[in-house]
């Protein structure tokens, strides 16, 4: 792949604050709904067999212009920066209906093992799956 996961949300009423804005927290919310979009589409299969888990450990974000509830549906592009040995790199541009750019965030996920309750290794499958989103730059 050389493009970015596309992906819309929705901007909700009970997304907004007092000024009317989405409030900054919210974007968080949007990049973890792109991510788990993301994942459901590029890396999971379609047999229904739960995968092993991921969690995230780190999250930022970039905010360039307020989103308002007229702002939506959001456009997230959502590609893969480094893939390590037990997590791997995500970046997200949020823009609105209109194509203005109005977050840049990124994420670190990593590979659970849920019984011993420590970071696994990314198995080939999932490695190969998040590879044909590898982009260095966008």
């Amino acid at each position: 792949m050389t493009e970015p996961y596309t992906c819309r949300v929705e901007v909700r009423w009970a997304d907004l604050d007092l000024l009317g804005h989405v409030n900054n927290t919210k974007y968080f919310e949007y990049g973890m709904e792109a991510r788990v979009k993301f994942y459901e589409h590029c890396v999971l299969h379609p047999d229904g067999v739960r995968r092993p888990a991921l969690v995230l450990r780190k999250a930022d974000m970039d905010y360039l212009r307020p989103i308002l509830l007229s702002s939506g549906p959001l456009t997230i592009e959502t590609w893969v920066t480094h893939i390590g040995t037990t997590s791997y790199s995500i970046r997200h541009r949020m823009r609105d209906k209109h194509g203005e750019l109005c977050a840049e965030g990124s994420a670190v996920m990593v590979g659970f093992d849920l019984k011993q309750q420590k970071p696994r290794p990314l198995s080939d499958e999932e490695r190969t799956a998040l590879g044909a989103y590898l982009i260095s730059s966008v």
